[in-house]
């Protein structure tokens, strides 16, 4: 380990200092009681300098094993706090707020950080290409996604449908989507792909993958730290909760996404960058509902595969931008711009629910 250590940069040391302080601070503060806009601003100093870290730690694995695996770690470990989010509110009985932050969350990732991405790395570095095929794939992806949420939606919406149908195919849906998201993991790896450069990055494999597992694991302790202070912090605002579950949770939540694929994008490489984005996102709208309705059951909270419309026709409409996108294998700032303009539009609406 000390070999590769050299790798470390001054940026970087620093920045491991300022997390570690941070995050020491802001578990101090709420073991000693107080108030909760007060942690909540200490939680969110420290996720953002654990963000850096993370994002840093994420380039330097794409370049030590390959972009495919270290998005698909950065997604996985980015995701845990939202996860985390996601049982405890239907623990507590909060089933409106964990719909809503699967939806924010996959909204939030194809809308938000990916178009910050093509928005920021398109100015920076002009008209960029990117992979059709595997962008193709996964907005395919999306789109079964839609469906797997949309179908029992739809049909717990029509007149006649009793509890007991709604619930069993929920759960039977749930199924599907845990399946389908392993068949999708399955296929991501089986497929060729540019070999990586042992050793290539500054870091050197084994510190990279390293430093990844480990501050993306402390990022959401400590981001479950922040959305705990939440509730108290914007109690006073009036801030509705379909509000806290489609914006400010996946916000807190996907801070690591959102500073590494755009730090990624804006380094030229569009193609790592979009598989961070559309990775997180379907993995919430999968893995993330199947385990939402498995944790009902387990907590007697249940869970049905039963969202408002407008929060599917907010998906719907990510799900048509990106496929377009996809159909085109390039993408400049304006496209970019277009997906921040709908998720705009779409958290004002929420704002005012």
């Amino acid at each position: 380990m000390a070999s590769e250590s050299r790798g470390f940069s001054r940026a970087d040391l620093i920045a491991f200092a300022i997390a570690t302080a941070a995050c020491v601070f802001a578990l101090a503060l709420r073991q000693f009681g107080a108030v909760g806009y007060v942690v909540f601003i200490a939680a969110a100093v420290s996720v953002m300098a654990l963000a850096y870290v993370l994002g840093e730690a994420t380039e330097q694995a794409g370049t030590a094993s390959g972009p495919r695996l270290a998005a698909l770690l950065n997604a996985t470990f980015g995701n845990l706090p939202e996860l985390i989010i996601v049982v405890l509110t239907i623990r507590e009985g909060l089933i409106e707020v964990a719909r809503a932050s699967i939806i924010g969350s996959v909204v939030g990732n194809i809308l938000l950080v990916l178009g910050a991405s093509i928005l920021l790395g398109g100015l920076r570095n002009g008209p960029m290409k990117f992979d059709q095929r595997v962008v193709g794939v996964n907005a395919s992806m999306l789109v079964l996604a839609v469906v797997a949420l949309g179908v029992p939606s739809l049909f717990g919406h029509l007149d006649g449908t009793t509890h007991d149908e709604q619930a069993s195919l929920s759960y039977g849906v749930a199924i599907i989507m845990a399946v389908l998201y392993a068949a999708y993991l399955v296929y991501s790896f089986t497929q060729p792909q540019a070999a990586g450069h042992e050793g290539g990055g500054r870091w050197g494999p084994r510190a990279s993958m390293l430093t990844l597992a480990v501050t993306a694991v402390v990022t959401g302790v400590m981001s479950e730290l922040l959305v705990s202070a939440i509730d108290p912090t914007i109690e006073e605002l009036g801030i509705g909760t379909v509000f806290v579950g489609m914006v400010i949770v996946p916000l807190v939540g996907n801070v690591p996404e959102h500073w590494a694929a755009v730090r990624i994008a804006r380094g030229g490489n569009l193609d790592f960058s979009m598989s961070i984005a559309f990775n997180s996102g379907l993995q919430v709208a999968l893995a993330g509902t199947a385990l939402a309705v498995v944790a009902g059951a387990i907590f007697s909270h249940e869970v049905l595969i039963v969202f408002p419309p407008l929060e599917l026709a907010l998906l719907g409409a990510a799900t048509i931008m990106t496929g377009i996108l996809a159909s085109t294998g390039r993408a400049n700032w304006l496209e970019g711009f277009q997906l921040l303009t709908v998720y705009a539009i779409a958290a004002l609406a929420f704002w005012f629910l």
